[in-house]
């Protein structure tokens, strides 16, 4: 009787050494987009919270969007770092704008705005605005 429970006991230790392996997670390959949100304060203007140059990452789309659904923007750029080449980015209804991926030669470069509006009104900027994409992978 014993010989048969070890005998159980091996085949339920082997069973589970071949199906283990099958039962681990591959991480997601594809991340969310990365917001950029606009804010407009009599003048004084912002993106995340931020009057100068942010962070982005090179991996994922990124979407600009004004603090309300109504919040017209328009961004040129000196030279546009968006695989999608949607330079100038403008929403004139104010509705969110995925600008798509930076370009892969983009990466550890800052691309500054020419000038930010939003709700038509000028920015004034205290100093270069813009983004910087984040060397990654």
């Amino acid at each position: 009787m014993a010989s048969v429970r070890r005998l159980f006991a091996l085949a339920l230790v082997a069973g589970l050494f071949t199906f283990l392996p099958s039962c681990h997670r591959t991480p997601p390959t594809a991340l969310g987009p990365f917001y950029i949100m606009l804010t407009y304060n009599n003048g004084n203007c912002q993106q995340n919270g931020s009057t100068g140059v942010i962070d982005i990452p090179s991996d994922q789309n990124i979407i600009y969007q004004g603090a309300s659904a109504l919040s017209q923007f328009s961004i040129p750029f000196s030279t546009c770092p968006f695989a999608s080449g949607n330079c100038p980015v403008n929403s004139p209804n104010g509705s969110p704008m995925n600008v798509g991926q930076p370009t892969s030669g983009s990466k550890g470069n800052t691309y500054n705005y020419s000038g930010l509006m939003i709700d038509n009104q000028q920015c004034t900027m205290g100093g270069p605005m813009g983004v910087r994409v984040k060397p990654g992978p």
